[in-house]
């Protein structure tokens, strides 16, 4: 809303309808993003986008973070999808965020990352339910199966990509195999995989990554860049010789 004017709401929301494309929007991320909206429109972010027709099913709102309940019930009740990034509201302190009233509500949830601090997406999926268990002091809110759902086919979803999160004929074959004996998985039963990829693994335990049919990283390495690592650590010492 800091960004976009109410015209500018509606264009870009009209655009997107008339092409079933996705639409997505940082949505009340601070405090002072809602402050600053009130001020100017009156409004909340969240009741400016539903005046100007930006909520339903192909939008996503990313962060949602600091909702007042008919915040909740406008995004629930317009079916639009809550894209939640825990390890970024972690690192730039922005609080909590209402996943599981939102959903609740009938928000679908699908999981980002806004930020370079941590790009895991196993990270996200498993913050989500311990964040929840911070805010409301109880356990188990999702299943590790939910919760990979919505780092994946539902993720796939808000990007617009509904042919995706089952291996069958006519399905995009983008997939990754997460490994089962490194330090933090080792000893784990194979059906308690999923559990296992949550609460225990992160990126670097992803050993293949197959996208569009096509191995992307073979066995832990990247087929496309020889040396990851290097590569970017050249790509940051060129921003800072520019």
């Amino acid at each position: 809303m800091r960004a976009v004017p109410p015209a500018g709401i509606a264009r870009a929301a009209e655009w997107a309808a008339a092409r079933r494309a996705p639409l997505h929007v940082h949505l009340s991320e601070q405090p002072a993003e809602n402050e600053a909206c009130l001020r100017t429109h009156g409004v909340t972010p969240t009741r400016l986008l539903a005046d100007h027709g930006a909520l339903g099913p192909r939008t996503s709102a990313v962060h949602a973070t600091h909702l007042t309940g008919d915040d909740i019930r406008l995004l629930g009740g317009s079916g639009t999808v809550v894209c939640m990034c825990p390890t970024t509201e972690r690192d730039l302190a922005d609080g909590i965020g209402p996943a599981r009233d939102v959903q609740r509500a009938g928000s679908p949830l699908s999981l980002g990352s806004d930020s370079h601090a941590v790009i895991d997406l196993l990270e996200e999926a498993r913050a989500l339910e311990l964040d929840e268990r911070l805010r409301t002091r109880t356990r188990g809110h999702w299943t590790a199966a939910q919760l990979l759902r919505a780092a994946t086919a539902d993720g796939h979803a808000s990007l617009g990509w509904t042919d995706a999160g089952e291996i069958e004929t006519g399905a995009l074959a983008d997939f990754t195999t997460v490994a089962l004996d490194s330090v933090r998985t080792a000893g784990t039963l194979p059906r308690l995989g999923a559990e296992t990829a949550v609460f225990a693994a992160t990126a670097a335990d992803v050993r293949h990554t197959v996208v569009g049919g096509r191995h992307i990283v073979r066995d832990g390495v990247h087929q496309l860049v020889p040396d990851v690592p290097a590569a970017m650590a050249e790509a940051v010492a060129r921003l800072r010789r520019s």
